[in-house]
């Protein structure tokens, strides 16, 4: 079942992760995120999407946040992974807020799959990587997104 746009967070709700988002996280990221110390924040409509403005807080805005990512769509479960990639980048001593200011505007989301480092590519350029990793695991894709073999080898150079 697809989490409905009526099943989605309301501003001011917040909560931790539920067991199917913990499974759904370790299948890209394994234990290399503190799971129980993450939290969902869905604030009111701002001028972002989603963010991870704190490192362990993943803040929703003009996106909805579900109750349950796991029980979303598979394009909401590839943009849920996008934004705890950002978690992972915090958790591994990334200062996410100068990061971003090497990866602004819409260019910044996208890249060419050619070195196989994921050090090479900018925080959000690496949470595309491991969306698109995401998808291919689950036997999905979109269009430009590189191969499963590029793929698997770029995270795994983590």
């Amino acid at each position: 079942m697809l989490v409905e746009k009526q099943d989605r967070m309301k501003p001011g709700q917040s909560r931790a992760l539920t067991a199917g988002e913990i499974a759904l996280g370790r299948s890209v990221f394994g234990d290399e995120i503190a799971w129980s110390r993450i939290r969902i924040f869905q604030a009111p409509r701002l001028g972002f999407g989603a963010m991870v403005p704190i490192g362990r807080t993943i803040v929703f805005s003009k996106w909805r946040a579900a109750h349950d990512f796991s029980a979303a769509s598979m394009w909401d479960k590839g943009w849920f992974v996008h934004e705890l990639t950002h978690v992972w980048q915090a958790a591994r001593g990334v200062f996410l807020a100068g990061a971003k200011l090497g990866a602004l505007g819409k260019g910044a989301y996208c890249y060419t799959p050619k070195s196989p480092k994921l050090r090479a590519y900018n925080i959000e350029c690496q949470a595309e990587i491991a969306r698109h990793l995401f998808l291919a695991r689950a036997g999905a894709s979109e269009e430009g997104q590189p191969s499963k073999q590029w793929l698997e080898e770029t995270w795994a150079s983590r």
